[in-house]
């Protein structure tokens, strides 16, 4: 029986992670209703075991098989070390999750609430769907000479969008990974990379996932000096097209989770309400302590780690990357 899942619940995914320190632990139930992808990791400190983590997990057939789906990957994950499980399935916050010993987390690590933009059959199609200024802006960029699409170097256009994503994020202050996490993200993910660029000039770019019926559209960087000129306005456009080709229906803008004006990712979250389509809000991350005395260390441990990321003016950005 097909769960569905999104990436992140993916064999490739899994793989990628794992050359990131995390271990993918793969679990299916007897009757094929329910299936999770687990990844594993050590916690920094000695003694608090590990976090199993189930991003966008875990997939069951419908509500009776999540309880016992949850039990089961706890206790196979209390089997690999773990002391903390936190789970974030995609299912609607107005359902939420109520399974006895989980909690909500006061975290998230994948956005809860995000944004859905239908691919649709052809371009005119697409643009027609899009609000009129957003339309605007993506003929305006054309008018002013920026021409955007996958790009045909990747190597080398991957070396400019990293330092273009330095960039973004020192202006923005959000935090992001290291350059070879971007350049294993290409090589080993059903991943395109989209560029925007005038006379040669990188002025905006974006790298998505397509899986399935879905795209994701997972990092974005943009110049100062491309935001009169509307080039991520043309980006998102291509990156819609690029969606259509690789046989997706959904374009997920991938968050941000609806932050509060004068947050790092304001300005990202205004672009992406330009676009339209449909806010789509989930239940969260919650979580369970699998050894309770390992687990509230590790729960303080991940706690600081927010702290000083919002002392230095920063997102959260990735954990232990």
């Amino acid at each position: 029986m097909d769960l569905g899942g999104s990436v992140l619940q993916s064999w490739e995914w899994g793989e990628f992670r794992g050359r990131h320190g995390w271990r993918p632990l793969r679990l299916l139930d007897d009757d094929n209703n329910a299936a999770a992808q687990v990844l594993l990791r050590k916690m920094p400190l000695p003694g608090l075991g590990f976090l199993a983590y189930v991003p966008h997990g875990p997939l069951f057939q419908d509500g009776s098989n999540l309880t016992r789906a949850l039990d089961a990957i706890s206790d196979h994950s209390r089997k690999e070390g773990a002391s903390l499980i936190r789970v974030e399935p995609r299912i609607p916050e107005s359902t939420g999750l109520k399974v006895k010993g989980f909690a909500r987390s006061e975290s998230t690590i994948q956005p809860s609430c995000t944004r859905i933009l239908q691919v649709l059959e052809g371009p005119e199609e697409q643009l027609k769907a899009l609000p009129k200024d957003t339309r605007y802006g993506v003929r305006r960029a054309g008018r002013e000479g920026v021409v955007a699409g996958p790009s045909e170097n990747v190597a080398e256009d991957l070396e400019d969008f990293v330092t273009l994503l330095e960039e973004t994020a020192a202006r923005q202050k959000f935090a992001i990974r290291p350059r070879e996490y971007y350049r294993e993200f290409m090589e080993r993910l059903p991943a395109a990379l989209i560029v925007a660029r005038k006379d040669g000039r990188l002025l905006a770019g974006a790298m998505t996932l397509t899986f399935g019926d879905e795209s994701y559209y997972l990092y974005g960087a943009s110049a100062k000096e491309g935001d009169n000129l509307y080039a991520s306005y043309l980006v998102q456009f291509e990156a819609l097209a690029a969606a259509r080709r690789g046989g997706a229906t959904r374009y997920d803008m991938w968050g941000p989770s609806q932050p509060r004006e004068g947050d790092p990712l304001w300005g990202v979250y205004q672009f992406k309400k330009k676009f339209g389509g449909v806010e789509e809000h989930y239940a969260g991350a919650h979580e369970k302590d699998l050894s309770p005395l390992q687990a509230r260390a590790a729960r303080a441990a991940i706690k600081g780690y927010y702290t000083v990321q919002k002392l230095r003016g920063k997102t959260s950005g990735p954990i232990n990357d």
